[in-house]
């Protein structure tokens, strides 16, 4: 079985409490829950609508996501590879650490939990079945985006070249460069330098009916609006931090 690398398919929220969190997005974007029994214990996915988008991870302990002394919450993004080992040795061999090993997810596939040398963490997922591919197309409430933030885009941009097979293109922005991953011909996610009172790290873009009242709604759920509704092309979007401390993307369907 050939499995297409260099795919964003998969996201986990990564957060110390997350009954909040899945009200909080339940409120937001009508998410619900669905709860699967697995090897150690559970694990609840994220649903929107009849498809399932990614999951809810609780901080562990021994590998804790934290900022300004303080937990808070994270977006894992699971990238697709075709070996979940030999991507682990590569990206040692580039100068990111591995937080956990590649294990086996009962029989879905194999995944392990990565850092790029500037410590922003990722998932390598070897899936046992090879999903339809439908890149980032769906209806509101689903995922349209991935994107890193972080201090040193083409560091980061050159380890994930090496480990999805991604081709770069760079356009220049107001503040800096944006770096946009290509694979198999369709853009896949991008990366930056973080924007003024963003946290660094991964974070998703959900696709909305209504931008400027999903914001308003968010608003009203305690989250910080770090760039208000605005016109970008032929869409419209947004930049928040959530309650508990994750950027998020909000994008016009």
């Amino acid at each position: 079985m050939e499995i297409p690398t260099g795919r964003f398919v998969w996201f986990d929220y990564v957060t110390h409490d997350a009954k909040k969190a899945q009200a909080f997005f339940g409120s937001l974007f009508g998410w619900t829950t669905q709860t699967l029994a697995m090897f150690r214990g559970h694990y609840t996915t994220i649903v929107s609508g009849d498809r399932q988008l990614g999951g809810y991870m609780a901080t562990l302990p021994d590998t804790p996501m934290f900022r300004f002394s303080e937990p808070i919450a994270r977006w894992l993004p699971y990238l697709q590879i075709a070996n979940a080992h030999d991507s682990a040795v590569k990206l040692k061999t580039l100068g990111g650490t591995m937080i956990r090993e590649p294990y086996a997810v009962a029989d879905a596939g194999k995944m392990a939990i990565a850092a790029d040398p500037h410590g922003e963490r990722f998932a390598l997922w070897q899936p046992a079945a090879v999903p339809d591919d439908h890149g980032w197309a769906g209806p509101p409430g689903t995922f349209c985006w991935a994107e890193l933030y972080t201090s040193s885009p083409s560091s980061s941009v050159r380890v994930l070249k090496q480990l999805g097979g991604f081709t770069e293109t760079k356009s220049a922005m107001g503040d800096g460069t944006y770096h946009l991953l290509e694979r198999d011909g369709a853009p896949r996610a991008g990366v930056r330098q973080p924007m003024p009172g963003m946290p660094p790290g991964w974070f998703a873009w959900v696709r909305v009916a209504d931008v400027d009242a999903t914001v308003a709604k968010a608003k009203q759920l305690g989250t910080e609006i770090n760039v208000p509704p605005a016109d970008m092309g032929a869409s419209r979007m947004a930049l928040i931090t959530d309650p508990f401390g994750a950027a998020l993307g909000i994008m016009r369907a």
